[in-house]
C-alpha cells in the first residue's frame, strides 16, 4: 500500500490542545506526513518541547501558546499563524480536560470550567478559524472527543 494517500507535504496544520496527549500524537503524526505543524496549548513549555520534535522532523512550527477558555487568545494565536504561514489548511481541536474524581465530587464551577474548554473551546477555535479554511480551498475541521467523559 502507498503512503501517497496520507501524503500532506505543503499544508499547514493547526493543533488545539496539541501538548499532550491525542493531540501531541496528531501533531507529531502530521509533521511525519509532511505538514507544517503549529501546536498549541496552556503550556508554554510543553508547546516548545512539541514545536522542537516537529522541527527535528524537517518540518515548520509556531510557538505559541493559547488557551481554548479564552477567545481574545485564539483570536490571537489565529493571527500569529496567518502572518507566519499564510493559511490554515486543517485545524485540529483536541484541547481538554477531566477531572479525575467522581461526577457527584465536581462543582458546579469545575463543570462550568470543563465545558468552556471541551466543548466551548472547541467551537470558538472552529469560528476564529473558519474563514482561512474556506479560504484554503481545502481547509478541513477535525474535532476529537474523549471517551472519558461520561457521567
Amino acid at each position: 500500500m502507498s503512503l501517497d494517500l496520507f501524503d500532506l507535504s505543503g499544508c499547514v496544520a493547526v493543533v488545539m490542545g496539541g501538548t499532550s496527549g491525542i493531540g501531541r500524537a496528531l501533531a507529531i503524526g502530521l509533521a511525519e506526513a509532511g505538514a507544517d505543524v503549529i501546536a498549541t496549548g496552556r503550556r508554554e513549555n510543553l508547546v516548545d518541547e512539541v514545536a522542537t520534535s516537529i522541527e527535528k522532523l524537517g518540518r515548520k512550527s509556531l510557538r505559541r501558546a493559547a488557551d481554548a477558555s479564552d477567545r481574545t487568545a485564539i483570536d490571537a494565536f489565529r493571527d500569529a499563524v496567518l502572518d507566519t504561514f499564510g493559511r490554515t489548511d486543517i485545524l485540529i481541536n483536541a484541547a481538554g480536560q477531566t477531572f479525575r474524581k467522581p461526577t457527584i465530587d465536581v462543582s458546579e464551577h469545575e463543570w462550568s470550567g470543563l465545558m468552556d474548554v471541551n466543548l466551548t473551546g472547541m467551537l470558538r477555535a472552529c469560528q476564529s478559524f473558519y474563514q482561512p479554511l474556506a479560504e484554503s480551498g481545502r481547509g478541513r475541521g477535525i474535532n476529537i472527543a474523549s471517551l472519558t467523559s461520561y457521567l
